[in-house]
């Protein structure tokens, strides 16, 4: 509980600085980036392999910060098969975070496109400018707690 805590206190503190799904749900289409070029290995160029996306609540930002009218603080639970993928995109104003609650989950983040390896209690944080793409390469399904800051009404 103390952990869940912290992390929505992260999002708020982001928020007072500033299968196939949407690309399958996960992440908005115009968000996805073209894969040729961006990365000698491949970067994942679909979204695969989601499982679940449970949305577990959204929370109107324009109340306590009225320059966010119309957004939402959103908390969802999203699910990656071993071997799923999330499609290489670039974040366009959706800061938000990733909080791996089980398994373990590998990002690729520009402009290196070093491997970063995530497991239980690992946090990435994106903001506008991140472009990056998740494979899960562990042998069981991952599970994250992904908070972000969209439009009223997005899924």
């Amino acid at each position: 509980m103390l952990r869940t805590t912290a992390v929505l206190s992260l999002a708020l503190t982001l928020v007072a600085a500033a299968g196939h799904a949407q690309v399958n749900g996960v992440v908005p289409a115009k968000e996805q980036v073209p894969a040729a070029g961006h990365h000698q290995a491949g970067p994942a160029s679909l979204t695969q392999g989601v499982l679940a996306i449970r949305k577990l609540g959204a929370q109107p930002l324009d109340r306590d910060f009225p320059a966010l009218a119309g957004r939402e603080l959103r908390v969802r639970e999203i699910t990656i098969a071993p071997g799923g993928s999330i499609a290489l995109h670039r974040h366009d104003h959706r800061p938000g975070l990733a909080y791996i609650l089980e398994g373990q989950m590998t990002e690729r983040r520009g402009p290196g496109f070093a491997p970063l390896v995530l497991g239980p209690g690992g946090v990435a944080l994106e903001s506008t400018g991140i472009t990056h793409w998740w494979r899960n390469e562990g042998a069981s399904p991952a599970r994250a707690l992904v908070v972000d800051i969209v439009p009223k009404g997005t899924p």
